[in-house]
């Protein structure tokens, strides 16, 4: 399983609607979130690039201050 963008577990869960506030060890905070549009951002409320958090990343330049790790 690939890692949840917002609490980086990799157990079976929705990570499409994680909303966890810590990492997978229950204990670390998160530093992302998901807004209530569902798309990632970080403490400063920014939206971050989807493609990004991925294994291939993002290519484009055109938005690269969202491209930031989760």
């Amino acid at each position: 399983l690939s890692a949840c963008t917002t609490c980086l577990g990799r157990f079976p869960h929705n990570t499409n609607v994680c909303a966890s506030k810590t990492l997978w060890d229950q204990t670390t905070p998160a530093h992302c979130r998901k807004n209530e549009r569902g798309r990632l951002v970080n403490p400063a409320g920014k939206e971050l690039c989807s493609d990004w958090q991925t294994t291939a990343g993002c290519s484009s330049t055109s938005h690269n201050s969202k491209h930031e790790c989760s």
